[in-house]
Formats: structure tokens, sequence, C-alpha cells
């Protein structure tokens, strides 16, 4: 059964990266951009079993590793956002241009240096680059308006409904002396956050002015469960920590499951398309590193629980990120450090056979391949025409 969740960070949340920390480790704490799919799952589970009143014994965590967790993004006047696709080129001028598969005239052109053969980079046309410039930043966050009409093809242009990522919040600290209650000599930190009660508008100026240049936001997640898990899911409301130093969040079920659903746009661009474009929502983690499992030598594979035969044309992604952990189940301890391709991460498809409409139903679902990291909410996946 599926629940869904509203979370209202109350503290600036701790979602640390892997460097050291700690007594003779360092004393500068680094974050990550947003939180990872694993600690937000980590913080769920926790809190359901909290809910139902269960031990962390070694079958209450098994039971707990099968609850599906999607989540956490942004909402903000009950519009989901998704992170920024990396087919998004920001000219100075022209504002976000559209990276595809090289190919003009019939002809393609250049190659890549990508371990498959067959793959064509990613690029602008000559029309679109005529000249050679330094790409902006795009907004870190797109209200669905825009992303949806970005991956059925349509114009985008950057406004004040966009959102940029969170700023990071660095506290010092000073260890006291339990005696006298003083400060220790050389004993300072610093701890980083990321405040995400409220996101800056991308037209926001920076100077540290108005509210208005801020957009209040919940986190929305989404949850699969069964038996006593699903009956705590359906009850949630209440604070609990999430990521580290027990920093809180308020936690409670909702009924606003819709704007999970794929658009109506999507849909109809998919229902006419011979050509797919996958884009990760959250970090993906494949066996092959930036390739997904499901393709095979050829690069040609069916998505996970999809009716449709995609041969792999192009790829755009960033450089790989490292994801970590410990296992409170058996075996207990570190758990391996994992590649993942970044959240943004866009794939080419050519259809090769089967329904390309099946695909509207598998927005927002996991496409990594371990069961484990597509029950943590690793790989959710949207997908549109090119």
């Amino acid at each position: 059964m599926t629940s869904f969740l509203d979370v209202r960070a109350r503290d600036p949340i701790v979602c640390r990266d892997g460097r050291p920390f700690g007594a003779n480790q360092g004393n500068r704490m680094k974050s990550l951009a947003w939180p990872l799919p694993a600690m937000i799952a980590g913080s769920c589970r926790a809190l359901i079993a909290n809910t139902a009143g269960r031990d962390f014994s070694l079958q209450t965590g098994r039971e707990l590793l099968g609850l599906e967790i999607a989540g956490l993004f942004p909402v903000a006047d009950r519009c989901l956002y998704l992170p920024a696709p990396n087919d998004c080129v920001v000219h100075p001028d022209k504002g976000p241009l559209r990276a595809a598969p090289a190919k003009e005239h019939g002809i393609e052109l250049g190659g890549c240096d990508w371990p498959n053969a067959g793959l064509r980079p990613v690029a602008l046309s000559e029309s679109e680059a005529t000249e050679d410039f330094k790409p902006e930043f795009a907004p870190a966050w797109w209200p669905m308006a825009a992303y949806e009409r970005w991956m059925a093809g349509g114009p985008v242009s950057f406004d004040s409904g966009f959102l940029k990522g969170p700023d990071v919040e660095y506290r010092a600290h000073v260890s006291l002396n339990a005696g006298t209650g003083s400060a220790e000599e050389g004993e300072l930190f610093t701890t980083a956050a990321l405040p995400l009660a409220h996101l800056r508008r991308h037209c926001a100026k920076t100077d540290g002015g108005l509210l208005g240049n801020f957009a209040e936001i919940e986190l929305a997640g989404r949850v699969r469960a069964t038996g006593w898990c699903e009956d705590a899911a359906k009850r949630l409301d209440t604070l609990h920590p999430l990521g580290g130093e027990r920093r809180l969040a308020h936690w409670k079920a909702s009924k606003s499951g819709s704007i999970w659903n794929c658009p109506v746009l999507i849909r109809n661009a998919l229902a006419v398309s011979t050509h797919v474009r996958m884009v990760l929502a959250t970090p993906g983690i494949f066996r092959d590193g930036w390739k997904p499992g499901w393709l095979d030598g050829d690069l040609i594979g069916t998505p996970p629980s999809s009716k449709v035969k995609l041969r792999l044309v192009g790829v755009t992604i960033q450089r790989w990120q490292a994801v970590s952990g410990w296992s409170l189940v058996a075996p207990t301890g570190p758990k391996p450090v994992k590649r993942m391709v970044p959240a943004g991460g866009a794939y080419f498809f050519e259809k090769v056979d089967g329904d390309v409409s099946s695909l509207a139903d598998q927005w927002l679902e996991p496409v990594s391949d371990d069961s484990q990291d597509k029950r943590d909410g690793f790989g959710l996946a949207t997908w549109g025409s090119w």
C-alpha cells in the first residue's frame, strides 16, 4: 500500500559527506548539496518503528528494509519540484538550450570516449552554439509545470518560480572543560547543515534582502509498506530526527499523492515518440557504474517494469559521487562504498520494439539495479521525448 509524507524541517539538516569529522579526525564538517536517499530512508524507517512501538531486533530490521522509500522533493505552493536535468545548457543571452545526441542533416557528428561503441556525444547544434561560450548554472530545482514542458520537448524560460539549492549554514563550536566550564585551548570545530524550510528563488537578490526572495517549502515523500509498517506510516504526525546530530523535522502522513503522477503532457508526448529521454530525479546506482545493468553489451534493454525495448545512443551525466553508510542489520558494520550517477543525469534512447507509452506508468519509479537500492529510493527516473 502506498502512503505519502509531508515533512517540514524544523532545524537545519545535517547531511555530511564521507570525509572524516570528529575527535582526532577533522574539525570542519562538510555538507552534501541535498540529503541522500539512504539517509532519508534510514530516518523514515526508524520513525515507523518508533511509531509502531517496535524494538530494533534483527527481525524488525529486516521488515523495515522491505519498505520502499522515495523522496524527499521540495514542494512550494502545492507544486512538486524536481532537480535540474543535465541536458540543459544555459546560454548567457539565449537562456536554457537543450543538448541532444549530435546529429545534423542525417549525418552523425563526431565521437566520444565512452567505453561502449555506438554512443554519440550529447551537445548543442551548430545553429544553437555559433561560438564558444561559458554556460551559466541552471536553477537547482524546477517546478513541475516547467519540468514537464522540458521533458516533452517544449521551451522553458527561467523566472522566480525556479528555486536554488539550499545555502549551507555553518556554525562554529567550542569544546568546554567539564571542570572549569571554560573553553578548551584550540578545541574549535565547525558544523555544516542545510536549512530546508525555505529555498532562495532563482531571480532573488543576493544581498540578504527581502523575505519575498525565498519560497517556503515542505518536503514530499512516498512510502510503500505492508502490515504493521503500513499502519504506522498512515498515522505519522510527529517530530523525529532527519539526518545527523538529531536535527528535528515534522513528519506527517499526507493524502496529496497526485503530485507524484506522470503529467498528461508527458503521457501524450510518449504516446507518439520513438526517441525517449530518461532523467534521474535521485542519484542512481548501477552495477556498471554509469550504465544501467538492464542494458546489454549492445546498449539495448528494457527498463524495469516497462513494455518497451530501447537502445541507448547518448548520455550526459556529472562526475560520479560516493555513498556508503552503516548497517544495523546482519551483516552489521560499514557498508561498501558505491558509485552514484548524480541526480539530473540524462540518458537518450531510441525505440527498438514495444510500447513507449508504458514508460508513463514508471514515472518516478526506481531504475537502479540492486533491489535494496531501489527500496532505498536510488535512481527514481522521469521519462520524456527528445
